[in-house]
């Protein structure tokens, strides 16, 4: 027995396959040029709090900037961190005094991966930043 297919029917389905599989790969570019991103964020992140340890645990403040700008960099160009191609910039604002708070701040800008496929432009700069207050008992230590 023969089934009889409406005219047409069977153009339809094909189409409908294959605008699913051109938005499957689009899909799937796009979930690809999040990773760089999200690493670099990561990487940022833990750099970020690393200087702001550093920085409340030195009772003197430009060694305390010194020591956290070092660990933020020695963090950022650790093998885990994976993140070739991303570029960095740290900031750091160290404790006007005794128990006073300081800043870190480690801003990155990612590369956009497929720009070329997808025609996106250059990302911009994102942040990742901590405060921390250093502790009054070692600000003291002279």
């Amino acid at each position: 027995m023969k089934v009889k297919h409406r005219k047409g029917e069977r153009g339809q389905a094909l189409a409908e396959t294959a605008l699913f599989a051109v938005l499957a790969v689009l899909m799937a570019f796009g979930l690809l040029a999040w990773i760089p991103t999200h690493r670099a964020r990561s990487a940022a992140t833990a750099a970020a709090y690393a200087c702001t340890q550093f920085l409340s645990q030195s009772p003197d403040p430009a060694r305390a900037r010194r020591n956290a700008v070092n660990v933020a960099w020695n963090t950022l160009n650790a093998d885990w961190s994976a993140t070739a191609g991303v570029q960095y910039q740290v900031q750091v604002s160290p404790p006007g005094g005794p128990g006073l708070p300081g800043r870190c701040l480690v801003s990155f800008q990612a590369p956009t991966l497929f720009d070329g496929l997808l025609g996106l432009s250059q990302s911009g700069w994102n942040s990742e930043w901590f405060i921390s207050r250093s502790e009054t008992w070692k600000a003291r230590w002279r």
